[in-house]
């Protein structure tokens, strides 16, 4: 079991996707997009928690509607723009 130092904060997005060939791109930007958030109000991700998407069809607006969450620690603004993220007891440094 992985103990972190510091408190695990939860980010999330919701919303609809027409197109089911676009899951996979779809994901990837919504992914982009949520870290950039992150890092925004200065925190990185937790590497070890795989981001949760979820999807359901609904069948009356002939759409998919999702809810991506991600988890990260805080680093604060500056410090979150340096590493990757966050895995184990480690902060991996972006290179």
């Amino acid at each position: 079991m992985i103990v972190y130092p510091r408190k695990i904060h939860d980010f999330w997005i919701n919303g609809i996707i027409k197109d089911d060939s676009r899951f996979q791109s779809s994901r990837e930007n919504y992914e982009r997009l949520l870290i950039q958030q992150m890092r925004d109000k200065g925190y990185v991700p937790v590497l070890d928690m795989q981001p949760q998407f979820n999807i359901k069809y609904n069948h009356e607006k002939d759409h998919y509607t999702f809810n991506l969450v991600m988890y990260g620690i805080y680093l604060g603004k500056s410090k979150s723009l340096l590493y990757e993220g966050f895995s184990g007891q480690s902060l991996i440094p972006k290179g």
